[in-house]
């Protein structure tokens, strides 16, 4: 059984804990990789992130905004809506909020190539908003 507790945990970036987000990792494997980060109220992670496969981010509590800096496009995601960052999307997360932020995140196929992350691809990200049907 995997739980928080016996999952490898780790800052993103070490170098710079002020500018940084706690992370848990559920599961990894050259295929998918799966986990959870949470941002203080008031932060975000620096550098920009950018990985080889498409990401999805599922927000578990609070609101992030999304930043794509080579596109200039911002969404903001809160909890239980879904955003994708697909392949190669440069992004950072904000929480302008003063709650934490808890977001899921899922990989696929892989994080990072084994030459380190990818760049020249700015596609858009894409927010998915449940809305639930009238008398349902």
């Amino acid at each position: 059984m995997v739980t928080q507790a016996n999952c490898p945990k780790f800052i993103y970036t070490p170098e710079m804990p002020h500018a940084s987000d706690l992370n848990w990792v559920f599961a990894s494997t050259d295929h998918l990789t799966c986990g959870k980060y949470q941002l203080a109220p008031g932060s975000t992670f620096d550098p920009v992130d950018v990985h080889s496969g498409d990401e999805v981010y599922y927000v578990l509590e609070g609101t992030v905004t999304m930043f794509n800096p080579k596109l200039g496009q911002v969404e903001d995601v809160s909890a239980g809506e879904v955003i994708l960052l697909p392949k190669e999307a440069p992004h950072k997360a904000y929480n302008f909020t003063n709650e934490k932020a808890v977001i899921m995140f899922v990989i696929a196929p892989k994080m990072w190539e084994e030459d380190g992350p990818p760049d020249g691809y700015y596609e858009t990200m894409k927010l998915l908003k449940y809305q639930q049907e009238e008398g349902k």
